[in-house]
């Protein structure tokens, strides 16, 4: 038995117990495994471990606050995707709890079970939370970047068991314009944007599900509702193995976790090397990355590391610097082409030459003297100069 401090999230769906009773035993069965298949790949990509499951309720830990929150928007977001493609009777909704504190973590058989005041406090708070809802403690509150989960207090609340009143928050919903008008999305997938593999649904999309979307019944409906839990099963699977077969840095850059990003890469570079390319296309993706999550000035020094991963023969790198050499900030384009001719690899050869093709050097036109007269380039960006220099260097 350990003692660790952990992020806890509890989950529990709406009219659970009611559908049970009104429902066959193969009913509840596939109502269970639609709420696995829509909530545990995304429970996995924000790094929780799921301890246990009671009927529709989840018990999850996470590492930090932070992720169990952003996982909390995500879910409900996914939920409201997939509400809006079947009828309003096959339509779920959970209610998510977030608490933080020192928990035990013992070993149960071949699994693990979690106890401790943070469980106890997230079970009594289940109990306030509204469907579709992430509320949280105020352990949490304290803990959590604030900066990446808007909130507001919902007071004190009086919870059985406990002497005193605990003051509880949720996420806020997501708003458009002056904030009358509520998104599409509850909390605008601001969750589900860090996982790359469980894209926001395009709103011209969700626009047209609703048009096409019409009660079904009798053997239709099951068919229909079988269908769509393999495709929903399948596609988690999948995005499952995609996430996972991503390097561990990879996946903390995309969660934000810039800091754990590089410390996963100091121990990779140890056993590596600092020159391997697989080491510098990802130190590069982590300086970028938090460079822009910042808002702060490109970082050059992600473009360097690139060039060397590019030198060395990274295709990923290669691939990274085609991409940003078509952003449309010219002070990208340029070092991203910079970049490229720096590496003097033969692999960049073809990029080189795109980038020269649609940024074509100015004609010069000729002076009153008959030879050719000195013009200023004005607004050009120059990424295209800077390919047909690296060309110079490559070519023979």
């Amino acid at each position: 038995m350990r003692s660790e401090s952990r992020a806890v999230m509890l989950t529990d769906m709406k009219g659970f117990t009611a559908a049970t009773i009104r429902q066959t035993r193969d009913e509840n069965a596939r109502m269970l495994a639609l709420h696995d298949a829509l909530l545990m790949p995304v429970v996995k990509a924000f790094g929780g471990l799921r301890v246990k499951t009671i009927g529709d309720a989840y018990l999850v830990v996470f590492g930090a606050p932070t992720e169990a929150l952003l996982c909390g928007m995500a879910i409900q977001d996914r939920l409201w995707d997939y509400g809006q493609r079947v009828v309003e009777a096959e339509r779920m909704e959970v209610r998510v709890v977030v608490s933080f504190g020192e928990v035990r973590i013992v070993k149960d058989g071949g699994g693990v079970d979690v106890f401790g005041e943070a469980v106890n406090l997230a079970a009594r708070v289940e109990g306030e939370a509204l469907p579709g809802d992430v509320w949280f403690t105020e352990a949490v509150y304290w803990v959590a970047d604030r900066r990446q989960v808007p909130f507001e207090s919902v007071g004190y609340r009086e919870l059985k068991g406990l002497p005193e009143k605990v003051r509880l928050f949720r996420v806020a919903r997501a708003v458009v314009g002056d904030g009358s008008e509520p998104l599409a999305a509850p909390y605008g997938n601001a969750g589900l944007a860090l996982v790359k593999w469980l894209t926001p649904p395009a709103p011209e999309g969700m626009a047209r599900s609703r048009e096409v979307t019409r009660p079904a019944s009798g053997w239709r409906a099951r068919l229909l509702g079988r269908a769509l839990l393999l495709a929903l099963l399948l596609a988690g699977a999948a995005a499952a193995a995609f996430w996972f077969h991503l390097p561990r840095a990879e996946r903390l850059v995309r969660m934000g976790r810039y800091d754990e990003a590089r410390a996963v890469l100091h121990a990779l570079a140890l056993q590596k090397g600092a020159d391997s390319p697989q080491v510098l296309f990802l130190r590069g993706r982590v300086e970028l990355a938090s460079a822009d999550a910042a808002r702060g000035e490109i970082s050059r020094t992600a473009f360097q590391l690139w060039s060397r991963a590019l030198a060395a023969g990274s295709e990923e790198a290669l691939s990274a610097l085609e991409r940003e050499a078509g952003a449309n900030d010219c002070g990208r384009r340029r070092l991203a082409t910079r970049a490229l001719a720096d590496a003097h690899a033969k692999a960049a050869l073809r990029a080189l030459e795109r980038i020269a093709a649609e940024d074509p050097a100015p004609a010069e036109p000729e002076s009153a003297l008959g030879g050719p007269a000195r013009v200023l380039r004005g607004e050009r960006c120059g990424a295209g100069d800077l390919a047909r220099q690296g060309l110079r260097a490559l070519l023979p």
